[in-house]
């Protein structure tokens, strides 16, 4: 009895065509895969002008500190002012007690009332000699003794008007006014407190005298220089105040490795506080045709730093030089040319790769970012 064979199905009678289709095309896909320009986001090359700005951060402080001491020791009874309120000047900061030299300035007024009648006495008792005298009456010893004591009755009258003066203006003394309109930096001491000549009773800081410090670190020292211009970002102002550099410090802090600067306003303002946070920006050079790029797409530092750029559609190194400065932004000095077109986000990677370069950074998916080493050389 004979069976007939079952005929083989469509896939095993053209397993081999399918197979051979489907090697074509994973070819054809990892073909055009590894030929397909890689998205890479550019930044193209222009020139112009170009400021190289010193960015560090200071504070507002007081030109002018005026320290408000007593002239005699005495008891506190009034403080008319805490830190932070301002001053007009000519207004009362400071009542110290007054009793005993107000008894003192009594006192030597009773003895001043007294002596002027002391004085009175005198003049009449020289009235007679001097008269006999004129008529030769009186003898020269006579007339003498009467000048001397009318003399002598002056001379005390004088002397306690000077020592009423001196009680006085002591009793004056204890009534401290402000010698200058500004706001109050600190007071040390409080109500009851007795308190010596030396004593430090009010800081006192005129709000017009008002200026930036800040510290510049000793490798950019070479660079500042008094005159240089500047943009100062005080906290709580709106926009940015113009400043001139007029002090740098003759001396480095060893603690620190900087130099104090300090900056003058050239609008003052007088609501301007001390202690107050500034950003500064000293303008350290401007240059009317200059090429500049992001510090963050230079890979390397000195002479091996390059940018990576795309040339007839595929990366390319290009060597650069570049002014070492602490910004975003570095101005270069050779090795690239205006209208070239420089990778943003630079990998070492794509050297040699077919790219297509893109101007719209956000449509570019994102890269890998250098790692390790050769993040800190990017940086």
């Amino acid at each position: 009895m004979a069976f007939d064979e079952p005929k083989p199905g469509l896939f095993a009678r053209y397993r081999y065509a399918f197979m051979a289709v489907f090697a074509v095309g994973f070819v054809v896909v990892m073909f055009y895969r590894n030929t397909r320009p890689t998205p890479v986001g550019v930044v193209e090359v222009k020139a112009g002008p170009a400021e190289r700005v010193l960015a560090i951060s200071g504070r507002t402080r007081p030109q002018v500190t005026v320290n408000i001491v007593p002239k005699t020791p005495g008891q506190i009874v009034r403080l008319a002012k805490d830190e932070g309120e301002t001053v007009r000047a000519g207004e009362v900061l400071v009542q110290l007690e007054s009793d005993a030299p107000r008894a003192a300035v009594d006192e030597v007024a009773s003895k001043i009332t007294l002596q002027q009648r002391a004085v009175a006495e005198a003049e009449r008792s020289f009235r007679r000699p001097e008269q006999l005298r004129a008529q030769g009456l009186a003898t020269v010893k006579e007339f003498d003794a009467a000048k001397f004591e009318l003399d002598q009755a002056r001379l005390s009258l004088d002397g306690l008007a000077a020592s009423r003066r001196e009680v006085a203006a002591r009793l004056r003394d204890n009534t401290i006014v402000a010698p200058v309109g500004g706001v109050v930096l600190a007071r040390p001491v409080d109500q009851g407190q007795v308190v010596g000549a030396q004593t430090v009773i009010y800081e006192i800081a005129p709000l017009a005298d008002v200026e930036i410090e800040a510290d510049v670190d000793e490798r950019y020292l070479p660079e500042i220089r008094e005159g240089l211009k500047a943009d100062v970002l005080v906290a709580g102002q709106a926009a940015p105040l113009a400043a001139t550099l007029y002090y740098v410090s003759p001396k480095v802090d060893p603690r620190t490795g900087g130099a104090k600067v300090r900056l003058r306003l050239e609008t003052p303002i007088k609501t301007l506080r001390s202690g107050l946070t500034a950003d500064v920006n000293i303008i350290v050079e401007r240059r009317e045709q200059a090429v500049t790029v992001a510090r963050s797409a230079i890979l390397g530092r000195d002479g091996s730093a390059r940018v990576l750029v795309v040339d007839e559609g595929r990366v390319a190194a290009r060597s650069v030089k570049f002014l070492e400065w602490p910004s975003e932004r570095v101005i270069v000095l050779a090795g690239l040319q205006a209208g070239q077109q420089v990778l943003a986000s630079p990998r070492a990677d794509l050297i040699g790769e077919k790219v297509a370069p893109s101007t719209d950074l956000e449509s570019v998916p994102g890269a890998a970012r250098p790692r390790g080493s050769d993040a800190r050389k990017a940086l």
